[in-house]
């Protein structure tokens, strides 16, 4: 099975990144800004890879005639910050758009079916069986003359398998990034995160198959999930969900990191959420309405030390209060 390209950096890191360049470059940073900054910058690895790469491709422009600068960046009454995270953006997208293109953020429009942000999907298959897609997933459905197979390239899909309608068994599998998940008589769900997928079975049972070289499979059935890799599959743990609970509206924490949650709840709300690394540890607990996510961050100011702060009309960034 030909394992998906990965971008070595997400376009969402890229594009904090260049909220990071229009902050510093605007010529009025505080030291708190500062200190900000620079936490971002140590906390993983990509985001000093996102760094020079907005810093390397917006000295690309330093040459530009005063003109052409101004028609790239807009009204040329901008507010210089947001002159900046336009050029840094422009930048990005303008020298490294065959990357992005090939990235699983623009992967999704090419797709067969997919979401947006905040939406979800109900589908029925040629074969009768049902698949529910959460917010901003997409996948490719490719069913032959021996297979029924989905391709999962983003988000998450729960899926209610059929009996095979063509009168000859088919297999029902379903790829990730990371490996193969067939379906035995189910009902399951498959979640793409980074370098990780995630399955829970709700009646029947699924085969897992890593896509590393020697990975030993594993069978999981009603009741239990777990998290794979590409080389493994990590401990079996139970879930006590007959679906998940996005399907019912909800966003479930159970002792969950805000980081984890964070990364979840960016696919509901347009723009895009950060979690300063002091804090993304602390642990989240409750049900969450996925449709009223200004609810959701009014919640976590109440029910954790932090504040959340509107950065600009589509960065809310939450830190320690």
């Amino acid at each position: 099975m030909a394992k998906r390209h990965h971008p070595d950096i997400h376009p969402r890191i890229l594009a904090e990144a260049a909220e990071w360049f229009a902050v510093l470059g605007s010529g009025a940073t505080s030291q708190t800004e500062q200190q900000q900054w620079q936490a971002w910058l140590a906390s993983h690895p990509a985001h000093r890879a996102a760094w020079s790469r907005v810093e390397f491709f917006t000295h690309k422009f330093d040459g530009l005639p005063t003109q052409t600068a101004a028609a790239a960046l807009g009204s040329p009454d901008m507010q210089r910050r947001q002159a900046l995270k336009n050029l840094a953006v422009l930048a990005v997208v303008g020298f490294s758009g065959f990357e992005l293109w090939r990235s699983d953020y623009l992967s999704g429009w090419r797709a067969d079916y997919r979401t947006g942000i905040g939406a979800t999907r109900s589908l029925s298959l040629a074969d009768g069986s049902h698949v529910e897609m959460d917010a901003a997933s997409a996948i490719d459905v490719d069913f032959s003359t021996d297979l029924r197979r989905i391709r999962l390239l983003s988000g998450e899909i729960y899926i209610e398998t059929a009996p095979d309608s063509n009168g000859r068994y088919r297999p029902f599998v379903v790829d990730s990034a990371e490996g193969r998940v067939r379906a035995i008589g189910t009902r399951f769900s498959v979640r793409q995160q980074h370098e990780q997928s995630h399955t829970s079975v709700y009646a029947g049972a699924v085969e897992i198959t890593p896509s590393g070289l020697g990975a030993s499979r594993q069978t999981l059935s009603a009741g239990q999930q777990a998290h794979f890799s590409a080389q493994a599959i990590a401990p079996i743990q139970a879930t006590e969900l007959n679906q998940p609970a996005w399907t019912q509206g909800f966003l479930l924490a159970d002792n969950q990191p805000l980081s984890e949650f964070v990364v979840q709840l960016n696919r509901y709300r347009h723009g895009y959420i950060t979690c300063a690394p002091e804090i993304a540890e602390l642990r989240i607990v409750g049900a969450y309405p996925i449709h009223d996510t200004d609810r959701i961050l009014a919640e976590l100011e109440k029910t954790l030390p932090v504040k959340v702060s509107q950065v600009s009309p589509l960065w809310v960034r939450i830190e320690r209060r």
